[in-house]
């Protein structure tokens, strides 16, 4: 207790010596601080961002691959069931699928249904085409069926403009939805089982759903029905789930598969793409992913992380041996008091104890206030920061622009310019696990400093400094 007291007396007794240390440990504390804060806070956000958002895969046949005749004579379409195969990997953070298919119920009416559409499928079906060959025999389309597993979260629920208002969501295999307006021309209720027929007149593959739910439906407000196809009409698509889709005969056959995969992370594109040739995906596609879309988000905020390591990394290294320094410079001057203390018969660890306690309360007193002023500088600091980022990202992308949105295509890949906007703010955050690296650090720093100079004191036997002294 008494080496306690002792320390904490000789702060006192040399305040201009301790005061500059303070001002010293008080500055590399301060950005310590702000490093700290900025750094933890954006890798919450970058953290979070990539789970949410991904990285999402585009797979488009290539344009220049296909203009050759072996290009052309080779080329086959992405089949429903490669699209699946390929959403079945560790590698993706999600996948999102849909599907959908053309119907013609015999047994149930269309809306915008009318005379016109048996004519020209009355032309159509059957015909010879150029090449000699016959068009199949064929009955009037009359909707589609679109397949997802969660239709609350399509853009039309979330939007309000489809609502449920009557029975519930499909939850179980062979279960689906229909619109009000298709409900009240077929005299469908919750409940009733309807049957869904391909267009493929000597082929209906006919499958059978129990109506769970009728949606309100006003996607097709300010349209005229009387102009638009049954197919064109979205007051006649029948929700289901994908899985129920794809158990249908008829999808087997005549079913379209939409796809969307998003990596964990965009520096998984190449280790994705070589899955996907040992899955079969030919030469001729191309998978490429938004980097640049995400980088545009998220680059500034990453860009300010890379920076604050940096400035983090720098102030350690020159703190510590600015500390170092003074410690070693200070310690000599106390080489006197020290050879007194020991002739007295104070051990060197006691010794050792009472500096290394008056660098530690120094310490945590500049701590705690380098606490307080770093939560409070750090916000403009990080706006400043974050400003500056976005600015270089959007000098570098003035003429540049992004890959379309993800999923599977055919055709050259369409560059659009991203509408997303980068994060242009972050809200810094003090949080208990800043709060420990800034103690760990600062206290390391401390005990560092304090040791170098007192290993080159306590070398020295106590005649030795006071001959020195003398």
């Amino acid at each position: 207790m008494y080496i306690i007291k002792n320390a904490v007396k000789n702060i006192g007794r040399n305040k201009g010596r301790n005061s500059l240390m303070a001002i010293i440990v008080f500055a590399i504390i301060l950005t310590t601080a702000v490093s700290i804060i900025i750094n933890t806070t954006t890798a919450a956000i970058i953290t979070d961002y990539k789970e949410r958002f991904g990285a999402e895969v585009s797979i488009n046949a290539a344009f220049d691959k296909l203009q050759t005749q072996e290009g052309v004579r080779n080329y086959k379409e992405l089949t429903p069931q490669q699209q699946i195969e390929f959403g079945e990997s560790d590698l993706l953070q999600s996948t999102n699928l849909s599907a959908s298919m053309e119907i013609s119920p015999r047994n149930l009416s269309a809306l915008s249904e009318s005379e016109m559409d048996d004519l020209i499928n009355d032309f159509l079906s059957g015909a010879t085409r150029a090449d000699g060959t016959k068009n199949p025999e064929t009955v009037p389309i009359k909707g589609q069926i679109i397949a997802t597993d969660s239709p609350e979260e399509n853009s039309d629920f979330e939007s309000g403009t489809r609502k449920i208002t009557s029975g519930e969501m499909y939850k179980n295999l062979n279960e689906c939805m229909v619109s009000e307006q298709y409900a009240s021309l077929n005299n469908i209720s919750v409940g009733d089982i309807i049957e869904v027929d391909s267009y493929y007149e000597n082929e209906p593959m006919t499958h059978s759903l129990t109506v769970t739910g009728i949606y309100m439906d006003n996607t097709m407000l300010g349209s005229k029905p009387d102009e638009l196809l049954p197919i064109e009409n979205r007051n006649n698509e029948i929700l289901t789930s994908f899985e129920t889709v794809v158990s249908m005969e008829i999808f087997e056959e005549y079913g379209k598969v939409s796809a969307q995969y998003f990596l964990k992370d965009p520096t998984l594109l190449s280790a994705f793409e070589k899955e996907l040739r040992e899955k079969g995906l030919a030469d001729y596609y191309e998978v490429t992913t938004d980097e640049a879309g995400y980088q545009k988000i998220v680059g500034p905020v990453e860009g300010l992380a890379k920076v604050t390591n940096t400035f983090l990394i720098v102030v350690l290294i020159l703190g510590a041996l600015i500390l170092i320094l003074l410690s070693t410079l200070a310690i000599r001057e106390r080489k006197y008091e020290i050879g007194v203390l020991r002739a007295m018969g104070m051990k060197k660890w006691k010794v050792a104890l009472g500096l290394l306690t008056e660098m530690f309360v120094i310490t945590g007193v500049c701590l705690c206030l380098g606490l307080g002023v770093g939560m409070v500088v750090s916000q403009p600091v990080a706006d400043s920061l974050l400003a500056n980022q976005i600015e270089l990202i959007q000098e570098s992308n003035t003429d540049g622009g992004v890959p379309a949105s993800g999923g599977t295509g055919v055709g050259e890949a369409v560059f659009t310019s991203s509408n997303e906007e980068p994060l242009s703010e972050i809200q810094v955050d003090l949080s208990l696990n800043a709060i420990f690296q800034i103690v760990l650090i600062a206290f390391s720093l401390a005990g560092i400093a304090s040791v170098a100079g007192i290993l080159r004191t306590t070398k020295y036997e106590p005649i030795k400094i006071l001959m020195d002294r003398n």
